[in-house]
């Protein structure tokens, strides 16, 4: 609601200057010159609370600036936190990888096995494999996660199934990862999974 202050003050006056000149006792005079006080007191808090107002509106104009500054400095900064967290997750996957094909690579030779291939971020029927090792005897299919969980264990039986089917050999799913949990362990050696923790 908008209020002219000026047509405000102007009706006031006219009151004001009626009733005194109307004003037939000191009462009423008295009375004329404290609505006239009443008035000017009025008109100096809506002109106060005007100009706070007005300064409000330049407040929030500024916040409203700075906080798109900001939302965009934070679409930035997730940005950046999103390519570093990629960066850690291929380094880590990258690093388990290693260690599970080191590990995985004795095992293999001590079982008499013969490695025919190994291959990082290897695709079986349209499936991602973090590691996929095939020997003369069996497919080996990794799964490599800093924190695995029921899910992964479910993914990397899935993957291995279709190892098996494409190669037509046996398929071994392997978990490998740092934090495993025990009750995710347990979980994947129900469904036949083994777990390399590191």
């Amino acid at each position: 609601m908008s209020i002219d202050l000026k047509m405000l003050e102007e009706v006031v006056e006219r009151a004001v200057k009626k009733a005194l000149a109307e004003a037939r006792s000191e009462e009423m005079k008295a009375v004329a010159e404290a609505l006239k006080a009443l008035a000017d007191y009025t008109k100096a808090g809506f002109t106060q609370v005007t100009t706070e107002l007005g300064e409000l509106k330049t407040q929030v104009a500024d916040l409203k600036t700075r906080v798109s500054a900001l939302e965009i400095r934070t679409a930035s900064l997730e940005k950046r936190v999103s390519n570093v967290e990629d960066s850690v997750g291929s380094l880590t996957e990258a690093t388990l990888s290693r260690y599970v094909w080191e590990d995985l690579r004795e095992e293999v030779r001590a079982r008499g096995d013969v490695v025919l291939s190994r291959r990082r971020n290897a695709r079986v029927d349209g499936l991602d494999v973090d590691l996929l090792v095939e020997t003369d005897r069996a497919v080996y299919v990794v799964e490599v996660k800093t924190k695995p969980g029921r899910r992964d264990v479910d993914a990397v039986a899935r993957k291995a199934e279709a190892a098996r089917g494409a190669y037509g050999k046996p398929a071994v799913a392997i978990l490998a990862g740092v934090r495993i949990g025990d009750d995710v362990e347990k979980y994947a050696k129900g469904k036949g999974v083994l777990v390399y923790r590191y």
